[in-house]
């Protein structure tokens, strides 16, 4: 956001998020607004799609674009586009998508940047409602970069072919099995947390950490680059009414048009969560947005102001995007900020009262039938209280009873809204989760994290095994209860 946006969307806000809450309903946001972000459906859902720059080279960014296409079975028409070839990967190759004979809707581009402006020509020419640029070298480094840049916004708003892009990898939709990336995937996991990022090799990147080693799957991804024409908003108001999508989590630099977008975020995170990191808070870190997709970032306070007042759960960092995003994917809002802890240490329950206290949640007051549910099968020694310590229970019931025990016990008294488990590696059978399967189907409406300490190898046993019954899994007290606290927080932000 420039400076006059900041002053903008500051001493406007009160009418906008009144002018939202009068409206009601979704769709009576501004009618130019629904009509453009209608454009949106084709970069997620298209029929065909051409590959400008498809190669037989092994390496180059058309190769693997193609190359994923075809590996993950995308229903849809694919024809590669390439002058020096007749066919490529067995598929017929065409010299331009003008010399297509049939219907082509998307294009995505990945040749040279001078050789872009032509080709995007050719699409428009043909007919071709969006395409998708990957490649570099437009305004991200200034000078002729920015001037072919500026072409592109022009021919978008002569023709009506929407861009993204460029300087991005573009999209991914894992239901219909459609992707732009370079990014070489052999296989991707669907799910309920969708992801938007400026910069497209940041949206890679963190595309292949969440395939390879996260179990919540995706529904659908988009790295936006420099943003000439398709800017945040319009990806937000498809994600908004995209039923396969329950969570969006966001990578920005800088918003292209702060009072639009904020109209829709207000609306979405009614009904949907909406996570985001924020970068470029820094001098040093504004300065490097600014070179990297040609992003003003704006002011942080202002920022920050407009995402408390709209329903944002921000994020700090990369790990706690994905850890939120997470949270939110598997658990229910809860209905409070009480928590219990059962843990089988002592050392670790304290260290988790400290995190939930500064991280805005508050232990429970088990009710004193909750604790004599406990006490009873403890030894005459020990005390109950929150956070419950089942190292003595675990001396008279095996440790899966001593766990099954407690969780059952602090999650039907009603003065607790949310629940830690802390786990160690050790003493663990890998039959121990069908007890916590058994407990999320009995109580539906209270979220439950789990934090594993130990052996690693043990650890990552049990986040696979975990994590398939849709209960999130960390590698820290602070992680879990950070997850658990961004919960809370979304339940007040949209009360």
């Amino acid at each position: 956001m420039s400076v006059f946006d900041d002053l903008f969307l500051f001493t406007n806000l009160a009418s906008i998020l009144y002018t939202s809450r009068a409206k009601g309903g979704y769709w009576d946001m501004d009618s130019n607004l629904s009509d453009r972000a209608s454009t949106i459906r084709v970069f997620f859902e298209p029929k065909s799609v051409a590959v400008v720059g498809a190669s037989r080279t092994q390496g180059k960014l058309g190769h693997t674009i193609l190359k994923n296409l075809l590996t993950l079975k995308f229903k849809g028409q694919v024809f590669p586009v390439n002058p020096s070839a007749s066919e490529i990967s067995g598929v017929r190759a065409y010299p331009t998508v003008s010399k297509i004979p049939d219907d082509v809707e998307l294009a995505v581009i990945a040749i040279p940047a001078p050789l872009v402006l032509d080709a995007v020509r050719d699409c428009a020419g043909k007919g071709v409602r969006g395409v998708v640029i990957i490649s570099s070298g437009f305004k991200e480094i200034g000078g002729e970069g920015a001037e072919r840049q500026h072409e592109l916004t022009q021919i978008a708003a002569r023709t009506g072919m929407r861009i993204v892009g460029p300087n991005t990898t573009g999209i991914l939709n894992t239901h219909n099995r459609f992707t732009t990336t370079f990014v070489e995937l052999k296989e991707v996991r669907e799910g309920s947390v969708a992801f938007i990022a400026q910069t497209g090799m940041f949206a890679g990147m963190m595309l292949e950490r969440i395939l390879t080693s996260e179990k919540f799957g995706l529904s659908k991804v988009a790295g936006l680059g420099n943003k000439c024409d398709v800017a945040d908003h319009e990806i937000l108001d498809y994600l908004a009414q995209d039923s396969a999508t329950r969570v969006i989590m966001m990578y920005v630099e800088g918003i292209k048009d702060g009072k639009r977008f904020f109209e829709v975020v207000h609306r979405l995170t009614r009904k949907k969560p909406l996570i985001i990191l924020k970068v470029g808070r820094t001098e040093a870190g504004a300065k490097a947005a600014l070179s990297h997709t040609g992003s003003l970032t704006g002011r942080p306070e202002v920022f920050d102001a407009l995402c408390q007042q709209a329903g944002i759960i921000r994020a700090s960092d990369f790990d706690e995007l994905i850890d939120f995003a997470k949270m939110f994917a598997y658990q229910p809002p809860p209905r409070g900020n009480r928590a219990a802890i059962v843990t089988l240490s002592g050392g670790a329950g304290v260290t988790a009262a400290d995190a939930c206290l500064q991280s805005g949640l508050r232990l429970a007051d088990l009710a004193p039938s909750t604790l004599q549910r406990i006490a009873e099968k403890m030894p005459s020694w020990a005390t109950v209280r929150n956070p419950v310590d089942i190292e003595p229970l675990s001396e008279t019931v095996s440790i899966v009873e001593a766990y099954r025990i407690a969780l059952e016990a602090v999650l039907s008294d009603k003065s607790a809204d949310l629940c830690l488990l802390i786990m160690g590696t050790f003493r663990i059978p890998g039959v121990a989760t069908d007890f916590l399967k058994a407990i999320k189907n009995e109580y539906p409406q209270k979220p439950v994290a789990v934090c594993v300490i130990g052996v690693q190898e043990i650890y990552d046993q049990l986040f696979c095994v975990i994590e398939e019954v849709k209960i999130p899994v960390f590698p820290s007290v602070r992680r879990a209860v950070n997850g658990l606290a961004a919960l809370y927080r979304y339940t007040q932000l949209r009360s």
